[in-house]
């Protein structure tokens, strides 16, 4: 499988809670509509301490599907929106190797 992995750090001024609402309710259904998406998680921190607030994988079945998801126009909106609203953000297109199942 290949996946986009995201880590964001929410904006600077925006509360904790606020920011996940954010992710779950307002950025998630704009990358359910991405063509070719296989799977979807969303890691939220427990804590608003740390360096990140939170990492969410894409699943895609294909390389060539992923690497055109951001070419798209759903792909372009999340990303777009995600990087607003993002004080700190790292997209990372991936190849996933399972050690264990």
């Amino acid at each position: 499988m290949y996946k986009v992995v995201g880590i964001i750090k929410r904006p600077h001024g925006m509360e904790f809670e606020a920011f996940k609402s954010w992710w779950l309710t307002e950025h998630a259904p704009k990358v359910r509509k991405w063509p070719g998406l296989k799977k979807y998680h969303i890691n939220l921190c427990t804590t608003p301490d740390q360096a990140f607030d939170g990492m969410a994988e894409v699943w895609f079945e294909s390389k060539a599907d992923m690497d055109a998801v951001f070419h798209t126009p759903e792909g372009q909106y999340a990303r777009d929106g995600a990087t607003v609203t993002a004080s700190n953000i790292a997209i990372l297109l991936t190849e996933e190797h399972i050690i264990v199942e």
